[in-house]
């Protein structure tokens, strides 16, 4: 194979991961109260550009000057005994690090309703923006609102309804990395619990673009997403499309026993409420069953993660930079096509892709997808269709379960390891000059 004569160079940069920590219940009303009060400054912020909108010309950074300046004055305006155009009134005091953080919430809000706007004009089929009613935000935690950061515990700033006060708050949830730069975290309210949601970023050695990195990559790892007992298939090839090495990372039936499990419990507590209202509504028993659902949701999350940290590093362990897989967004195929199963149990291929490109990215590699058209009904040794089949049944062209396959040439294996080959073959045609694809057809 030819050298590549113009290397690029490898670049750095970062990237943001939010971690998220439940802070044990202490003074909640204090937290709700506070998120009240955020929430009216930043409502009054909110009104002030929607009547001056020219404030919205200038940066934020003076913005922010200017939204202070005719809310709570200058030395030289309480000098002269003027008053504030736009006075911060019926509100305490309110410290200076909430206030700008109210602010620039604000600002965020008017410039997305106004870009809306804009392209609304430009486009009227869209359906019309209107100005926010009212306000929900979360309250995004400045450096002066919070202080003793620890590994379990932190001091938030709270007001009480009398008066500003430094409040000690342990809390659980993932270990936060020391290398990473803690950035300003955001307090959440979801029902009785309150949650930080803490933004870490972290320095990536390698940036560079799929294509900068094939000038030099002679590997890469494509990755087909059979949902059975098998939950991902990894393949390792080289340039000519030659497979090096292969991994099947299992875990399927685990988690179809945790998920069953949980199906079970709710339709025992359907059954059992049968008798007891026919007027139920099916909203009223989804309400009741959240819990159910809600613990579904954190089994798929949980493998969702696991699969991908484990794909991770297998490829850090191989020295792999380049990662494929198929691009499952728009595609609607038999995996995709009923997203939600009739037994609620959703396919993972979504997110453990979307879990893997951070996780991927964080490490110093790339994750790229190619479409998804014929890299599960092809044969990858000859591109003749293939047949689906289980051991002990016949092999059909309808079978899609089929974890086996067999084409009309006589090749047979694994189906989910053909379509991860397919998948190799058919992004590494991209980079190929034309000595290297006569050796991968040589390959088939």
């Amino acid at each position: 194979m030819e050298k590549k004569e113009c290397l690029s160079e490898i670049k750095t940069g970062c990237s943001t991961v939010t971690y998220k920590a439940r802070l044990y219940d202490r003074h909640q009303n204090w937290i709700s109260g506070t998120k009240q009060l955020y929430n009216q400054v930043v409502w009054h912020y909110y009104q002030i550009l929607m009547n001056e909108t020219q404030i919205l010309d200038q940066s934020n950074f003076l913005a922010l000057r200017v939204l202070e300046e005719i809310s709570i004055g200058t030395k030289e305006m309480r000098a002269r005994g003027e008053e504030p155009v736009w006075k911060l009134e019926n509100l305490p005091k309110i410290p200076l690090y909430f206030r700008r953080s109210a602010i620039n919430m604000a600002l965020g809000l008017a410039r997305s309703y106004f870009v809306s706007r804009e392209r609304w004009q430009e486009d009227t089929k869209r359906g019309v923006p209107s100005p926010a009613a009212s306000l929900d935000c979360s309250i995004v935690l400045y450096k002066g609102m919070y202080r003793n950061f620890q590994k379990d515990s932190i001091e938030l700033k709270l007001y009480n309804g009398q008066k500003w006060i430094w409040v000690r708050y342990p809390y659980t949830g993932r270990q936060i990395p020391e290398e990473g730069r803690i950035l300003s975290p955001t307090l959440k309210v979801e029902k009785n619990a309150a949650y930080l949601h803490i933004p870490v970023e972290r320095k990536v050695n390698d940036i560079r673009t799929v294509n900068e990195r094939m000038e030099r990559e002679e590997t890469i790892c494509a990755i087909s997403f059979p949902d059975n007992d098998c939950l991902a298939v990894c393949v390792i090839m080289n340039r000519e499309g030659e497979v090096k090495e292969s991994r099947f990372i299992h875990g399927g039936a685990e988690r179809e026993k945790k998920r069953k499990q949980q199906m079970g419990r709710l339709e025992k507590s359907k059954e059992s409420r049968k008798g007891d209202n026919k007027n139920r509504t099916a909203e009223s028993d989804g309400r009741e069953n959240q819990e159910i659902y809600k613990k579904i949701g954190q089994i798929n999350q949980y493998y969702a993660h696991q699969v991908s940290r484990k794909i991770v590093e297998y490829c850090m362990q191989r020295g792999i930079k380049v990662i494929i897989v198929p691009n499952y967004e728009n595609a609607i195929n038999f995996q995709t096509k009923g997203y939600l199963h009739t037994n609620g149990f959703h396919w993972q291929g979504r997110a453990i892709i979307r879990n893997l490109k951070y996780k991927a990215f964080q490490n110093g590699m790339v994750v790229t997808t190619i479409r998804p058209y014929h890299i599960a009904d092809s044969c990858s040794e000859c591109g003749k269709k293939i047949q689906r089949y289980n051991e002990g049944y016949r092999a059909s062209r309808n079978y899609y379960g089929g974890q086996l396959y067999q084409c009309p040439n006589g090749h047979k294996g694994n189906a989910a390891l053909n379509t991860a080959k397919n998948i190799g073959r058919y992004f590494l045609r991209r980079f190929q000059t034309e000595p290297e694809k006569e050796a991968m057809e040589n390959c088939f």
